[in-house]
């Protein structure tokens, strides 16, 4: 029997409230996208690292953030998604935000003295760490331990500002980490933080929360999703507010227009990624097509050919987007996504530009996907011409039908029911005067 510090963690995490069995539940699928593994003497070396090495540093040293509200996303590190997610909170809440990252901000703010309770905060969080550590290298398990040193250094950050901080924000909620962090956050250090949705729907990892907490909503899709999941005892949360586009500082640049293509595919990437679901950060990998064949890819491919078919048989045109992953794959490592050799530039084209299809979102007229966020923004957008796939096996499955009231009219079940409904639609177009 080896020792789970995991789960002693997460204890520690929730505090002293009789809502665990709830936290487990709400954590459990949102998996922790750090696929692959390290060797076991690799994983507690670095956890030991962070928790005796990086955490004393940051103490003898302490900084504040350079405003007095803070975001947390896991994949901050990028400037350009600092960026965006400055702009929202701008624009939608009036305040300026410094970032989390591990045990640094990097707003350049100066250095301080630390309150009372942040100094005994701060001790406790690495008090808990260095315990960790330590208690991780008795358990010879396959766990992976080294990912809780930065979440850990995280929690030791925002220990550090508890008494500078106003309000922190959390985005990236599907992700095991910042669920994790908001927990401290609500639970430890008495701050009641404001989870940002991603716009895509929430069945699959995000129908649980635990806390009561404000929530932001970046879709009105998601709007009758909650108000489901509340009904069901699953979803808590003190308020709702909506504020559309996640992605606000590329929408507010595009002008509506009409459409260009009959039919828009927005791809998903699923044959570049670990299992179906993550990025594959091997490219060598991805270039020998070792994540090929995965269940998400098979249906992918399923729904592309019957688009493609459809178009060259009634004469439409078809656009295939590239999901980010991909154009990085094609422009930076020029490997072609599996598909293609289907372009005839004709009937089907492909958007394989850098960046992303924001700026294309207006081109097509019918915009058709599997697991692509793209759909939820269009109709927040007004583009209700918008269709997402309902996977035969609920195990894949990222929505649940009966949580989206009215809009289950934007699901199709098969390619007959696609192909259908495309008739439908584009006939309807066409028939207006």
């Amino acid at each position: 029997m080896t020792l789970d510090v995991d789960h002693r963690l997460l204890r520690f995490v929730n505090g002293r409230h009789d809502d665990l069995d709830h936290f487990l539940r709400a954590i459990a699928p949102r998996d922790l996208p750090l696929p692959g593994s390290r060797p076991w003497y690799d994983d507690r070396l670095r956890f030991l690292y962070s928790a005796f090495v990086r955490t004393h540093r940051v103490a003898r040293r302490p900084f504040a953030p350079a405003a007095d509200a803070l975001f947390y996303d896991v994949g901050a590190f990028r400037p350009e998604l600092r960026e965006m997610r400055r702009f929202f909170v701008r624009e939608y809440f009036g305040e300026e935000i410094d970032f989390v990252l591990g045990d640094r901000f990097p707003g350049g703010g100066a250095p301080r003295s630390l309150t009372r309770r942040e100094r005994y905060a701060a001790r406790r969080v690495r008090w808990l760490a260095r315990v960790a550590a330590l208690a991780a290298c008795f358990d010879f398990s396959r766990r992976r331990y080294y990912w809780w040193g930065t979440i850990l250094l995280t929690l030791h950050a925002h220990a550090q500002v508890c008494d500078h901080v106003r309000r922190v924000y959390v985005g990236r909620m599907y992700d095991r980490r910042a669920y994790i962090v908001a927990t401290y956050l609500a639970r430890r250090a008495g701050v009641r933080p404001v989870l940002v949705y991603q716009s895509s729907p929430l069945a699959y990892n995000q129908r649980e929360l635990h806390l009561d907490v404000p929530v932001v909503l970046t879709s009105k899709v998601n709007l009758a999703e909650v108000e489901y999941f509340q009904k069901m005892g699953w979803f808590k949360a003190t308020e709702i507010e909506y504020r559309p586009q996640e992605y606000l500082v590329e929408r507010v640049r595009l002008r509506p227009g009409p459409p260009v293509y009959d039919i828009g595919f927005f791809a998903s990437g699923d044959w570049a990624r670990h299992e179906g679901k993550y990025w594959a950060l091997d490219i060598a990998a991805v270039r020998a097509g070792e994540f090929r064949s995965n269940p998400f890819e098979a249906h992918a491919e399923q729904v592309l050919a019957a688009l493609v078919d459809y178009a060259r048989s009634r004469g439409r045109t078809l656009r295939i987007y590239l999901h980010p992953y991909e154009r990085v794959l094609w422009n930076e490592h020029h490997i072609d996504p599996p598909f293609r050799s289907i372009a005839d530039g004709r009937y089907v084209t492909i958007d394989d530009a850098p960046g992303t299809s924001r700026d294309a979102v207006y081109e097509c007229d019918v915009a058709v996907a599997l697991r692509s966020s793209t759909i939820w923004e269009r109709i927040d957008l007004g583009l209700v011409r918008s269709l997402l796939y309902v996977y035969d096996d609920p195990a894949l499955d990222n929505v649940l039908p009966e949580s989206l009231g009215p809009y289950q009219a934007n699901l199709f079940h098969s390619t007959a029911e696609l192909e259908a409904t495309l008739d439908r639609l584009l006939t309807d177009r066409e028939a207006r005067p």
